[in-house]
């Protein structure tokens, strides 16, 4: 059982120029999963809508008798064969239906992993991150002719013999189905499945962006009204399944890289300048506060030193100015008490003294 939880629309038309429409689809749910098939018969307006029903029956009541652990791939192409026995014995039941056959596109859908196959110019496209791909390549004349170069895809688009197909499910013995490789899907996928009527009219960017823009059923009944108003000459049918719920994307390095490589590029250019602007603005404010010059340094250690012994010279000479006034107050004081020859010796030997002190200095 799919854990993803779908959401699927659907819608046929007969088209603007047809009587009968002879595409056919089904969508259906079981233990093996989910399954969602497309089909535009052909051979003739009964023999056509004959040829699509048995397909889309045939492949749903294989799946159905399967038990739950089975080979998706291997069941497929076992599924379509089935479809093509089926519309080969009903052909040789009645000399009406005897041509008839059908294309088909095939999605299952299984614990988070897509499985899908075609035969015939039916096609399958995948929407993921709002990029579009055709999953399914035609089994047609044109795409034969693309793929040898004869022709390029813009040619192929209204090239005359575009609906003749080279494989299909029926009498004509070319039925072999392609079988593709599974894929994870993620929450926001998107896979329409639909039949020539409406990828001959729509481009893959209109495709792209009607489906991404709306939910399923809408964008149905918007492709199938543009399809008919370009014309509408086939039947047209159309299914397209949404992952409402599932598996998110992994986060791409690369991808996101390349979205933010200019803002980072100009982010970094914008942090250098502001750096460089920052180291060159403290710079000068440290030249102002702190000036480095080596002369102008000398100079003012210069002039300190002078600056202290002019200021030891004044007090030399305050300190001799002074003694000599106690000389004379001294001597007047020893004359008095008798005592002058000492006193002077004791002065005398405070000025020499005094005086050598100022000569070391300087």
């Amino acid at each position: 059982m799919s854990k993803s939880k779908l959401q699927i629309g659907n819608l046929s038309d007969v088209g603007r120029k047809r009587t009968a429409n002879e595409d056919y689809y089904g969508s259906f749910t079981g233990n093996y999963g989910n399954l969602i098939v497309v089909c535009d018969g052909m051979g003739g307006h009964k023999g056509g809508a004959t040829a699509s029903r048995i397909a889309v029956e045939s492949i749903k009541q294989h799946f159905e008798q399967l038990s739950d652990n089975f080979d998706p791939k291997a069941e497929l192409k076992t599924a379509l064969e089935k479809a093509n026995n089926n519309i080969i014995q009903k052909a040789s039941e009645s000399e009406e239906l005897k041509e008839m056959g059908s294309t088909a596109v095939v999605l299952l859908i299984r614990e988070d992993n897509a499985y899908y196959a075609h035969v015939g110019d039916s096609r399958i496209y995948l929407i993921r991150e709002n990029k579009i791909y055709q999953l399914t390549k035609d089994h047609s004349l044109v795409q034969q002719l693309v793929d040898s170069g004869i022709i390029d895809e813009e040619a192929a688009k209204s090239h005359p013999q575009k609906n003749v197909i080279s494989r299909s499910l029926g009498a004509d013995g070319k039925n072999q189905p392609d079988i593709a490789e599974p894929l994870t899907i993620f929450k926001g996928d998107i896979f329409i499945l639909c039949t020539d009527g409406l990828s001959g009219y729509l481009s893959n960017e209109e495709l792209l962006e009607i489906a991404s823009k709306n939910e399923p059923q809408t964008a149905c009944a918007k492709m199938v009204e543009l399809a008919n108003d370009r014309g509408g000459k086939d039947n047209i049918t159309v299914q397209i399944v949404k992952v409402i719920k599932g598996k998110r994307l992994p986060f791409k390095i690369s991808d996101k890289f390349n979205k933010l490589k200019i803002p980072l590029i100009l982010s970094s250019i914008l942090i250098v300048v502001f750096t460089l602007f920052m180291i060159l603005d403290v710079g000068n404010k440290i030249k102002f506060i702190f000036p480095i010059n080596k002369a102008d340094s000398t100079k003012k250690f210069e002039n300190k030193d002078k600056s202290t012994i002019k200021n030891l010279d004044t007090l030399n000479n305050n300190k001799i100015q002074n003694d000599t006034l106690s000389i004379k107050t001294f001597n007047k004081d020893s004359v008095i008490n008798n005592k002058p020859k000492d006193s002077i010796e004791i002065i005398k030997k405070t000025n020499k003294n005094n005086l050598k002190n100022k000569k070391e200095l300087k």
